[in-house]
């Protein structure tokens, strides 16, 4: 949401009295119109709609939700718990008078949305890529305590880690509202809520990494780029591993170095597995020369320069 519809939103929430939605506080956690003293107050006074999951919590965590966020949300679980009270008694009541004559009434029935019957029925439950439109739209289907469908009902989306277009639409004739879903940069998990009023449903998707766009080589914990220096008194070991668009852990394959002069150093090991691999370099003189390393189809020049005398002190890239 645009920081400027969070602010709005959020001052109609700070001038009301109803109570919170789970999209309500993930809208107000994303945008910039609320700082978290004031949210903490807004759910202590107002309370919520819903009763609070440990996956609601971790979900807030994840969106920044501060300690005095999360004491508000479990202060008002507690005072959304029912009760026990012990059973009372009652005067066993006097038979009831003879019916009188049938008298024939219009009762005028309200409908409204079930949160029992309304279920998201397709699309749910899928698996993509980090930052992919995922191939099936999701579908919500709205009922109500009877289980007819209901048409023109408005639903608005809202996404933990994924994007839904659109936003708000209503239902079709036959009670339905079809979306797409762009899954986010985070690798675990994705989660939309859908809100027809005070009725909320969620529903879980599998965000895994995309495929290996960078390779990253470590010296130590050094990120190596560019030009680095080896000491020329013993073996020094890089470590390899690659990742997607958005830095996310990939499979590491085909694991491969070269030098382009073997007489300043050379590759005298190559191990991988997986996750990672390691290359081990040999100085053998003085001298600067470029090594490649060469995995799952892409690969990283490096210049490498050996001194000509070896510093005291252990190994290492710098």
């Amino acid at each position: 949401m645009p920081a400027a519809l969070s602010a709005v939103l959020a001052a109609l929430l700070l001038q009301g009295s109803a109570p919170l939605r789970k999209s309500d506080l993930v809208r107000l956690l994303s945008g910039a119109g609320i700082s978290p003293v004031e949210l903490a107050q807004l759910v202590r006074r107002n309370c919520l709609t819903f009763q609070p999951t440990d996956r609601d919590r971790n979900d807030f965590r994840l969106l920044g939700a501060e300690a005095s966020l999360l004491a508000a949300v479990d202060d008002c679980a507690r005072r959304r718990a029912p009760r026990r009270t012990a059973p009372v008694k009652r005067p066993t009541p006097p038979p009831p008078p003879p019916p009188p004559l049938a008298v024939f009434q219009v009762q005028r029935i309200l409908v409204k949305v079930s949160g029992e019957r309304s279920a998201f029925v397709s699309g749910g439950g899928q698996r993509g890529s980090a930052g992919t439109q995922l191939p099936r739209a999701l579908v919500l289907e709205v009922r109500d305590s009877a289980g007819t469908v209901l048409s023109g009902q408005a639903v608005t989306f809202t996404g933990i880690n994924a994007s839904i277009q659109p936003a708000v639409a209503p239902t079709d004739a036959a009670g339905q509202v079809h979306v797409g879903v762009t899954l986010g940069e985070r690798v675990g998990s994705a989660t939309v809520i859908a809100a027809i009023g005070v009725v909320e449903k969620q529903v879980a998707f599998n965000v895994a990494a995309g495929p290996a766009a960078q390779l990253v080589v470590l010296c130590g914990s050094s990120s190596l780029s560019g030009h680095f220096a080896i000491r020329p008194d013993s073996s020094v070991v890089v470590r390899v591993s690659a990742q997607d668009a958005f830095a996310n852990p990939t499979p590491l394959l085909s694991l491969r170095a070269a030098v382009a002069d073997a007489r300043i150093f050379r590759v005298v090991g190559v191990a991988q597995d997986s996750a990672a691999g390691t290359v081990t370099l040999k100085p053998d003189q003085a001298g600067t020369t470029s090594l490649a390393v060469i995995a799952n189809g892409m690969r990283q020049y490096l210049t490498v320069t050996v001194p000509p005398r070896a510093a005291p002190g252990q190994v290492d890239c710098r």
